[in-house]
């Protein structure tokens, strides 16, 4: 993938992400932002190292491969997989404030699926964080070493389990 921060920042343009989701009330009664990429040509190891960057190295990128299915039922899946991480998941204090899939749907094609509790930080906040990996991806790409961003922990409102 060889795709700039403005080519990324057009995209979030013309395909929003997600509407925040309800969060069930016994986690709180927060609200989630969900963000929904479609990448092609994606290193994944390397996506995951751009993360890293930004948020630290404990940070992990959950992969999944779903090649084996057919782009429809793929469709399906991830509606109700995004759905059900939204109404399930815990407080700040007893669970990750973060999660972040992403999905091969076919050789070239993988979908980035990032969630983050609005109580962790705001819509602008985890935009500002997206635009960072990409990036730190894009130095990656040409064989530099990325940066962590010095505002990189100013961006959240709370805890982080990172």
């Amino acid at each position: 993938m060889t795709a700039t921060s403005e080519e990324f920042r057009a995209l979030w343009e013309n395909r929003p992400a997600r509407p925040p989701a309800a969060v069930s009330p016994s986690s709180g009664g927060g609200r989630t932002e969900q963000f929904l990429l479609s990448l092609t040509g994606l290193l994944p190891l390397v996506y995951e190292q751009a993360w890293q960057t930004v948020l630290g190295p404990g940070f992990r990128l959950q992969i999944i491969d779903w090649r084996a299915t057919r782009a429809d039922v793929q469709d399906v899946r991830l509606a109700e997989r995004l759905a059900q991480e939204a109404a399930a998941w815990t407080p700040l204090d007893q669970g990750p404030g973060m999660r972040a899939t992403l999905i091969r749907r076919d050789d070239r094609t993988w979908s980035f699926a990032w969630r983050y509790r609005r109580d962790v930080m705001d819509r602008a906040a985890g935009l500002r964080l997206l635009d960072q990996a990409t990036e730190a991806y894009a130095v990656l790409l040409r064989g530099g070493t990325p940066r962590r961003p010095q505002d990189a922990d100013n961006l959240f409102a709370g805890r982080v389990n990172r």
